[in-house]
């Protein structure tokens, strides 16, 4: 099918690498934040990686309670500044670990004395070897220029670090994670189909809210890239003070819904978007608002955390099939190399 496809094939076994290489490393982490009582957090990363930090920014927070943030590399690399990280967590995410302006941050952080966790899939990467602590994906080569296995192998090591800083021992939910890969890929037709019905739709505005907006933004990223088509992610609520006069009828919508904390908003937004005769393409595992959609993928139920991992599996299905349709090579996105450095 393409090379993008063939390593999502390989996620389970991904998945399950990442935790076996991992497991031990972030109890030792969180053995640290304790012991150093660090009350803050910092993610830094780039595309594919920066997704997944805000995944992590929603498991940190809503698991352990300690506040987490964005640190924005220009800040060091273009105005200079001497942010003080002395006594945060500093999470550097970069899957080739080549990130010079990743490597910039975390650096100066390193030097203020903050507690630095580099996360990257090549353990020689320069990133890997600043960190204090690494964390390996444990993902193989990754061929594939869409990142889709390093990404999930991120969500997975980025969910076991957010356990252990709640000080519980990993939650079951983790070792389901292979499963919840092979119930997504199950999907593929009502995913191929799904993207048949909106092969000729552009200019899509993505829904969600809570922990799957780093979901929704990996899938803004994804048509970008593999389809060359426009999309804007906004979370349901922010999405009501003002962009929501950019609905009309015809307008393209695609809204990730799983139940659980924000089924109501979803419901709300759902049926104003119907009344309005919007064209929405609509993943849940919730049937009734699915019957509000214009077009509907039936996920499998699961817990609101572990949905990002079934979710993205989707998502970048989803990418992969509508590139596809639309006569594009989701393996070959113009302009575009593996690694990309910035300063």
């Amino acid at each position: 099918m393409s090379i993008m496809f063939d390593e999502i094939l390989t996620e389970p076994e991904v998945i399950k690498n990442a935790i076996h290489a991992n497991e031990k490393k972030v109890t030792d982490i969180a053995a640290e934040v304790k012991k150093r009582k660090i009350k803050n957090i910092t993610i830094i990363g780039r595309g594919t990686s920066d997704n997944a930090g805000l995944c992590f920014k929603y498991f940190a927070e809503i698991l352990s309670g300690i506040p987490s943030g964005t640190a924005h590399p220009s800040v060091t690399t273009m105005y200079g500044a001497n942010v003080d990280y002395s006594d945060h967590l500093f999470v550097a995410i970069s899957q080739s670990g080549r990130s010079i302006d990743t490597l910039a941050v975390l650096s100066q952080a390193n030097k203020q004395g903050a507690l630095t966790v580099a996360i990257t899939n090549d353990a020689a990467s320069p990133l890997a070897r600043a960190g204090k602590y690494h964390l390996d994906l444990s993902a193989g080569v990754e061929k594939s220029i869409a990142s889709a296995k390093s990404y999930i192998a991120e969500l997975t090591v980025l969910y076991m670090l957010a356990i252990a800083l709640s000080g519980k021992p990993l939650m079951p939910v983790v070792y389901s994670f292979p499963q919840r890969v092979e119930e997504a890929i199950e999907l593929l037709p009502t995913i191929a189909e799904a993207a048949e019905q909106t092969k000729d739709l552009n200019n899509f505005i993505i829904l969600s809210r809570g922990v799957m907006q780093g979901v929704g933004k990996e899938l803004q990223l994804k048509l970008n890239e593999c389809a060359y088509t426009f999309a804007q992610f906004y979370g349901t609520n922010d999405f009501m003070h003002g962009p929501y006069a950019l609905v009309e009828e015809g307008v393209n919508i695609i809204i990730l819904a799983p139940s659980g904390e924000c089924s109501e908003n979803f419901r709300d937004i759902a049926t104003r978007l119907q009344l309005l005769n919007a064209n929405v393409l609509t993943f849940s595992d919730n049937q009734q608002l699915l019957n509000l959609a214009t077009y509907g993928v039936k996920m499998p139920a699961m817990d609101s955390l572990s949905s990002t991992i079934a979710y993205s599996v989707a998502m970048h299905l989803f990418a992969i099939e509508l590139a596809k349709q639309k006569g594009k090579n989701p393996d070959a996105p113009r302009n575009l190399k593996k690694v990309t450095i910035t300063k």
